[in-house]
């Protein structure tokens, strides 16, 4: 199996102040997959996006297995996240320049395309 190099951005939480409907995403990384710890985009960040190509990112692996609670494609490509730590099985696709403010899907792992 190719090996894919990606760029993983990893960031220490962040104060966030509470809002009554979802906040608007700070996903400002191009062609990135942000996802936060905490509905609405709050919480815990966590970034990803390809280098060169497409990529299958093992979540556990980086310490974020099943812990997505929500997420935003800046990328202009589908994102997808799937259950299995390989991106096989079923998706949960986020199409690009779209957010999810709030994700119950169980995550092992997401797709992103370059």
């Amino acid at each position: 199996m190719k090996k894919i190099a990606i760029l993983l951005c990893a960031l220490a939480g962040l104060a966030v102040t509470p809002a009554a409907s979802a906040a608007e995403p700070n996903c400002t990384f191009t062609d990135a997959f942000c996802a936060w710890d905490k509905v609405d985009y709050e919480g815990n960040p966590w970034n990803v996006m390809p280098i060169g190509s497409s990529a299958c990112v093992d979540l556990v692996e980086h310490g974020w297995g099943e812990r997505i609670r929500s997420a935003y494609n800046n990328s202009t490509k589908t994102a997808s996240l799937f259950e299995s730590t390989n991106c096989t099985g079923r998706p949960y696709p986020i199409d690009g320049k779209t957010g999810q403010p709030d994700i119950t899907f169980k995550a092992r792992s997401v797709f992103v395309q370059r």
